[in-house]
């Protein structure tokens, strides 16, 4: 029997794959995309503000450096025991404290009398931005299925990048016009408005969603809510921090996830480390004037991470719903590809030509990076997801904060920033390697992680 509305059945089929991508709707992915731009934003104030706290305060350029470090340092202290917040608490309501806090920590920031107060308010900063991951990356991977994740995760790394951007320029700009003060006040009235927007979220049942892997009928929403009943929160114990710690453990025997920590970890040590090398280089090999140097980091990092993460997220969800381990096949090329790409760019001798190397080499590396995340909340039962993304952040922070160390020494050793900024990079090409490996593991361990025979 024929359709009278031929329109009709498509839009139906519409509606009804949509509700099956998107079964929550976009709601919460804008709201926790708002999230990490806060993230990005509020902790890369400093940087803009840098010189002028630096003439109030008369600290040393040692000083205002040992500030960048003290607040990576903060992250690692929490960031595992925010794994096991993620998994055992309320993750909304976690997540709209953190982003409250953030709020009252910019204050403080602001309202500080001395170095030692301002720097005791940005180490507070520091673990404070680090709590937020694991409860919002959990929260993804339980809003929707495996074929639309790589997509929400691809925005929600987007939106901290775009929110470092952001957070320099109004911190030269605002602290430029007002005083460095004003500038630490200006996302202290947004985060409340996003904190109370978290707050409001429905919270999903934990894993719910997993066994969505093609564009079927959607599941009823209202069993994928969790009651207050089933939440269990209680305080930690002795014997449950050590249940905790033996998860950790668990996790890093899983040979896709450990095939992944290991590649995300030399990919960021090396990615983190160009992109804040990246102004100086500039500056030496190209005299490039200081706000020229920046201006062209900021850009191509905003350019570069937003294009590279969506085309890496879309075409990774694709590959889901086709099924097997086309996500990892992603994973692994780009890693490997995108480091080739960028070690070859520095030594090129003219400017135009090389940033336009290593911008489609940081284009492709960035294609693997929602899809490490996806590839995780795959392979992680969902009562460890928090914990999982916990391990997968303090990779990341790891990684952010060995970089430019590495870089240093090793520029200092050779005499040549070039050279340093080249060999960063040569880790992640078998990194990329041994993430691909995981192809052979990717289906066998995401049964595992639903309950099924491995």
């Amino acid at each position: 029997m024929t359709d009278p509305d031929p329109g009709h059945g498509s839009d139906h089929l519409a509606r009804r794959r949509d509700s099956t991508l998107w079964p929550f709707g976009l709601m919460p992915a804008f709201v926790l995309v708002l999230v990490n731009f806060l993230d990005g934003a509020e902790t890369n104030i400093l940087p803009g503000t840098l010189s002028l706290l630096q003439d109030d305060f008369g600290f040393s350029d040692t000083a205002g450096g040992a500030l960048a470090t003290a607040m990576a340092a903060a992250g690692l202290l929490v960031v595992l025991p925010a794994g096991y917040i993620a998994d055992h608490y309320r993750r909304t309501r976690t997540l709209a404290i953190v982003v409250a806090l953030w709020s009252a920590l910019s204050v403080l920031s602001a309202a500080a009398l001395g170095f030692a107060m301002f720097a005791a308010a940005r180490f507070a900063m520091g673990a404070a931005n680090s709590l937020d991951n694991p409860p919002a990356s959990s929260l993804i991977a339980d809003y929707y299925p495996p074929v639309s994740r790589g997509r929400v995760f691809a925005v929600q790394r987007v939106a901290w990048s775009i929110g470092v951007g952001v957070g320099i320029a109004v911190g030269g700009a605002v602290g430029g016009a007002l005083g460095w003060r004003a500038a630490y006040l200006v996302f202290v009235a947004p985060g409340l408005v996003v904190a109370l927007l978290v707050g409001l979220l429905a919270e999903p049942r934990r894993g719910a969603l997993d066994h969505v892997r093609t564009t079927g009928p959607a599941s009823d929403r209202e069993h994928d809510l969790v009651t207050e009943m089933e939440l269990g929160e209680a305080s930690p114990t002795r014997q449950g921090v050590r249940e905790y710690l033996d998860g950790v453990r668990e996790l890093t025997r899983i040979p896709t996830a450990r095939r992944l920590y290991l590649g995300l970890g030399v990919a960021m040590a090396g990615f983190n480390g160009m992109a804040f090398w990246l102004p100086s280089f500039l500056e030496r090999v190209h005299d490039l004037s200081e706000a020229a140097a920046g201006a062209v980091t900021g850009g191509l990092v905003v350019v570069v991470a937003l294009s590279g993460a969506l085309v890496g997220g879309h075409l990774g969800d694709r590959a889901a719903a086709d099924g097997g381990s086309g996500r990892l096949s992603i994973t692994g090329t780009a890693l490997a590809g995108g480091a080739v790409l960028a070690a070859v760019a520095f030594p090129v001798p003219v400017v135009g030509p090389q940033l336009i190397v290593f911008a489609v080499g940081a284009f492709v590396l960035s294609m693997a990076i929602p899809n490490f995340a996806a590839a995780i909340a795959e392979v992680v039962p969902a009562r460890r997801r928090g914990t999982g993304f916990s391990l997968y952040y303090f990779l990341t922070i790891l990684g952010g904060a060995l970089g430019p160390l590495v870089i240093g020494a090793v520029s200092d050793l050779t005499g040549s920033l070039t050279a340093a900024m080249a060999v960063s990079m040569l880790p992640a090409i078998p990194g990329g390697l041994y993430v691909l490996g995981a192809r052979h593991t990717l289906e066998a361990d995401a049964r595992a992680a639903m309950g099924g025979p491995g």
